[in-house]
């Protein structure tokens, strides 16, 4: 820091100039020290929650979008929703516990459901834990699906 606060000096001799630049050198590198990017926990748990929220909305679209590459690779979205199916509907999910190592992280998230019972017709809601697999791809957090 000292040589760039020094190269700087050189520009002008105008100490009000030279206070800006020490001021925008000092903006750049301290704003350079805030755009670190978030710890991977906290970036799983928002994609987790976000795609249990869109299939809450039925929007299989977006939840097929948070499927690992591979997996969308040979799996179509239309056999994703087969999948799916509509016998369930999805209240929500929150996060339990989350653990990363290098490019993989396990997540335990307690999911919120409503469930028809066939043939009354009858409701029942519950939740439950459920545990997900998501993996870092190319700086993007995916889910990996188990079957």
């Amino acid at each position: 820091m000292q040589v760039l606060l020094y190269w700087t000096g050189g520009f002008s001799r105008s100490s009000r100039n030279t206070g800006l630049t020490l001021f925008f050198l000092t903006w750049v590198i301290t704003g350079l020290g805030g755009c670190s990017s978030p710890p991977p926990e906290e970036v799983v748990g928002q994609r987790a929650v976000e795609r249990w929220q869109a299939l809450a909305q039925r929007d299989m679209e977006k939840a097929y979008s948070y499927l690992s590459p591979g997996y969308r690779a040979v799996n179509s979205l239309e056999l994703y929703q087969a999948r799916i199916g509509d016998k369930v509907q999805w209240k929500g999910a929150t996060v339990k516990n989350i653990a990363c190592a290098d490019n993989t992280c396990d997540v335990t998230l307690t999911l919120r459901y409503r469930y028809a019972t066939p043939p009354t017709g009858s409701h029942y809601e519950g939740e439950r834990p459920i545990k997900e697999k998501w993996t870092q791809t190319e700086g993007q957090w995916w889910l990996l699906p188990e079957d």
